[in-house]
């Protein structure tokens, strides 16, 4: 147990080293935490179910930076400002347009069962053209 607190601190020692700042912002914080939680997931899940893409090695390696990080955020907590941040208000999605006729979009117009081929059609044909590139990354 000794050698996996060592390796922690050691991991924690080079991240800091690495990356000397650390969010004010506790979700940010928490966000960082959370990407490490996500590799050591990801790592965890493949050694389960393709342990051909993965090794044991890799899943400790993802756990060590994942103690890091809990343990960073935690060192900050009395630093954190906790506010709320800034909202802004989003636009509501358009109308759906169908042959030439605007229809709203309801949670009934949306078939229990539906294709991929369906999905892609309808934001290709009506979804995309509706929205236009403001919603677009």
């Amino acid at each position: 147990m000794i050698e996996v607190i060592n390796e922690v601190l050691r991991e924690l020692e080079r991240a800091t080293a690495k990356f000397p700042t650390w969010p004010t912002d506790p979700l940010h914080a928490l966000a960082i935490l959370g990407e490490e939680y996500g590799e050591l997931n990801k790592e965890m899940l493949q050694l389960v179910y393709e342990p051909h893409k993965t090794n044991p090695g890799l899943v400790r390696s993802e756990a060590i930076q994942t103690a890091a990080m809990a343990l960073r955020l935690a060192m900050s907590l009395d630093a954190y400002k906790y506010t709320p941040s800034q909202q802004h208000q989003q636009e509501a999605l358009p109308p759906k347009i169908s042959d030439g006729v605007v229809e709203s979009i309801e949670k009934d117009a949306v078939p229990n069962e539906l294709k991929p081929s369906d999905v892609l059609e309808y934001v290709k044909g009506d979804l995309l053209p509706a929205i236009g590139s403001n919603y677009l990354y």
